[in-house]
């Protein structure tokens, strides 16, 4: 069967003959002799880690909400945890149905929460460095308070809408002082 695909006189394909001899495929010539260009590598350990301030928007936006997921779901996690603890159960099982449930419960939804906070306040921030020009704390503290306030733009009265920006102002502005700080 393969005398007869092959081209020739000999009656063998040359890619399969390769194959068998050798255990891989020869590239064509043009392709060996294309010029490279050289990868520009690290030249310290510092260099491979991403700079906090320096991200595009993208990459910021995908590690800031990825961070903050993680931070409420453990956190959350935690805390469901410890009121599964505290409720207890009647049995070993019913024990850790109630941790369980606890955890489950408080975990996803601090996760959640933190991580569409996260994403207002990383859009908000691009925002307002936009229009300002500058890139300094005023940013960090504006964009935290509008994000938190966005959250819960929907609620029935303006406490809480108080509540989420004012917490979530205090704690962008801590994070955006740590960062710039070099503390972390």
């Amino acid at each position: 069967l393969f005398r007869s695909l092959g081209s020739g006189s000999s009656g063998t394909l040359p890619a399969m003959s390769d194959y068998l001899s050798t255990g891989g495929v020869r590239s064509p010539e043009i392709l060996v002799n294309t010029p490279r260009r050289a990868e520009a590598r690290p030249s310290s350990k510092d260099e491979l880690f991403l700079e906090g301030y320096g991200r595009q928007f993208g990459e910021k936006m995908t590690y800031s909400i990825g961070m903050t997921y993680g931070a409420g779901l453990l956190s959350g996690g935690f805390y469901g945890a410890l009121l599964g603890i505290k409720q207890g159960g009647a049995t070993p099982k019913l024990f850790v149905n109630s941790v369980l449930n606890s955890c489950s419960r408080y975990g996803p939804a601090l996760g959640n929460q933190s991580a569409i906070i996260t994403m207002y306040y990383v859009g908000f921030y691009n925002l307002i460095s936009f229009v300002r020009g500058a890139d300094d704390p005023g940013n960090a503290a504006g964009a935290g308070a509008l994000g938190g306030a966005l959250y819960k733009v929907a609620a029935r009265s303006w406490q809480p809408v108080a509540k989420y920006s004012a917490a979530s102002c205090v704690f962008f502005t801590g994070v955006d002082f740590v960062m710039r700080g070099g503390y972390i």
